[in-house]
């Protein structure tokens, strides 16, 4: 028995996505990790219906499942699996191979295995959490850059400098819905003393539609000074 509790403590218990297991071994001092194969488990896999409704340590070779995870516990030499449940929900497993000795686990050996997984589970649910926050915030902070450069970028391209018109007060005013938006303005100012105000508004907001904007913006700038009129300005890049 501890022997057991020491490989135990010594094996890692990593809390992977959900669709997807990790059985980690180590050698018989616990000090090398032999091999590491990853167990694809679908949310539509039986075993995971069953580890639900049958909670506790259970022997692999038992089991008469038509389970794709199963036969691959099966073939990675699995001996007992122990459920990691919380909340309701299936966090991981708790794979052990054959015994050293080759016995079979006894009843103290499954009672052991299950408290250590009933204190298991929770911390695993609790890493799960910390680790998908972790990666929303990670996700937040580069959304939150890219909109930062975009942003730098859209206020380059929005002129500062107001046309100054006989009769007329020209004033400007722009409030994105988000922190980049895809409306935007301009003016083009013609060599006869025209003005030409452009004002655009592109689907959707955020990057993908400032980007849109900043092609728009180019290809009137690089063709109306040359048409006759903002239809064939248009149409000059078709």
């Amino acid at each position: 028995m501890a022997t057991i509790m020491q490989r135990l403590q010594k094996m890692r218990l990593g809390r992977v996505k959900r669709e997807e297991q990790a059985l980690q071994t180590v050698d018989e001092k616990g000090s090398r990790k032999v091999e590491t194969l990853p167990i694809e488990i679908a949310p539509n896999d039986p075993i995971v219906a069953y580890f639900l409704s049958s909670p506790g340590a259970t022997e692999i070779d038992k089991l008469n499942l038509d389970s794709p995870a199963l036969r691959e516990l099966n073939a990675a030499g699995v001996k007992m699996a122990i459920p990691l449940v919380s909340q309701g929900e299936l966090v991981g497993l708790l794979n052990l191979g054959p015994r050293m000795s080759e016995q079979d686990y006894s009843t103290y050996d499954r009672t052991l295995l299950n408290d250590l997984a009933t204190q298991a589970a929770p911390a695993l649910r609790v890493a799960q959490l910390v680790r998908e926050q972790r990666s929303q915030a990670l996700e937040r902070e580069r959304i939150e850059q890219e909109l930062r450069v975009a942003s730098l970028i859209q206020q380059t391209l929005l002129p500062r400098d107001l046309p100054s018109l006989p009769g007329w007060h020209v004033e400007r005013y722009y409030q994105p819905a988000r922190a980049v938006g895809g409306d935007f303005y301009d003016f083009l100012y013609f060599e006869d003393g025209r003005v030409g105000i452009v004002i655009g508004d592109v689907t959707d907001k955020g990057v993908p539609a400032a980007l849109v904007m900043a092609t728009t913006r180019s290809i009137l700038r690089s063709t109306a000074y040359g048409a006759l009129s903002p239809g064939q300005s248009f149409g000059a890049d078709q």
